[in-house]
């Protein structure tokens, strides 16, 4: 019969030839305090970290350009009603008296072939491009890093089954893929953000697949399963909080990405439909007037560069401050 061990709280230990719980709270320096002592020393470690990271990333120049880029994007989604001074072209006012305007004191960025302000249509297409990004990346990782995660941890013959499908749906362009099920699915930009969604996670599931192959063998992933704890605790609760880093660092590069790819379909009519200002489908409004009325295009394909260029940089920082490999 297999030996029963008693808790560890219930072992004395002799102090002086008498015997008292460990954890007993009367011991001058006993368990509790140095508990304390402890969870104070792990605070202190846990807030110097952050100070090192926030010294690493305002040391990176571009990656403080990135975040002031990205912060006026922000500001100006909030204040877009205010900022700019035709909001209702957003919502398909036109005054044909002044269409195919160049820019000038009345129209900053000029006018479509419709007579909208073209300045007043990208500063309310920011907060757009933003929700749209935003949303395809949270649904993509939230596919992917499931997937991965579950295939580096159960290995075997679901793995295979797992990366198979994920090597699928590598093998199409992303930009195909996106627009075969944007179009199954009808144009919208809803559609639209679902049909990037379904593309975007493989990249999230090999990354997190190899991230929990490397941890799962981890001495306190083996303490965890010895203790009784399920496997999607395991995975949840002590694999994928230690697997965080690289899948943020992923999810800020590629969020320019999203947006960009979102401006494709728009582009080409797959994505949002007129007369919501989206920068993609403002782009494809201007191509037959370019170049003599070359600021229709021009404006919002600046919008979109700002806009991947600002959080480039951000990923590039955070890389410098949540990769362990760059630390110094």
């Amino acid at each position: 019969m297999a030996e029963r061990h008693p808790h560890p709280k219930s072992f004395p230990h002799k102090e002086g030839g008498t015997s008292s719980p460990v954890s007993s709270p009367s011991l001058p320096g006993g368990g509790r305090g140095r508990g304390m002592g402890r969870s104070q020393t792990a605070r202190s470690a846990r807030w110097e970290n952050i100070a090192r990271g926030l010294y690493r990333f305002r040391s990176n120049r571009l990656s403080m350009i990135g975040l002031m880029m990205l912060i006026c994007i922000l500001l100006i989604a909030v204040f877009a009603p205010v900022i700019a001074p035709y909001p209702e072209d957003a919502a398909g006012k036109t005054r044909v008296s002044a269409r195919l305007q160049p820019p000038s004191e009345d129209f900053a960025f000029g006018t479509d072939k419709v007579g909208r302000d073209i300045f007043s249509r990208v500063v309310m297409g920011a907060g757009l491009a933003l929700q749209v990004g935003t949303v395809i990346i949270l649904l993509a990782t939230s596919i992917g890093v499931t997937i991965g995660a579950i295939s580096g941890y159960a290995g075997g013959w679901i793995d295979d089954l797992l990366m198979r499908v994920t090597d699928i749906f590598l093998t199409v362009p992303a930009l195909v893929l996106a627009i075969a099920i944007s179009a199954a699915l009808g144009k919208g930009i809803i559609n639209a953000m679902i049909g990037i969604s379904l593309v975007w996670w493989p990249g999230f599931a090999r990354l997190t697949r190899s991230l929990v192959l490397s941890l799962r063998e981890e001495p306190f992933v083996e303490a965890a399963y010895g203790i009784g704890a399920g496997h999607m605790r395991i995975i949840f609760r002590h694999i994928l909080p230690n697997a965080v880093s690289p899948i943020i660092i992923k999810m800020t590069t590629d969020f320019g990405f999203a947006v960009l790819t979102a401006a494709a379909l728009g582009f080409i009519g797959l994505g949002a439909q007129p007369p919501t200002p989206e920068w993609g489908a403002m782009i494809n409004d201007g191509r037959r007037y370019f170049p003599d009325e070359w600021w229709i295009a021009t404006f919002p394909g600046l919008a979109i560069w700002l806009m991947v260029f600002s959080w480039n940089l951000i990923g590039d920082g955070l890389r410098d401050v949540l990769d362990p490999r760059s630390r110094r």
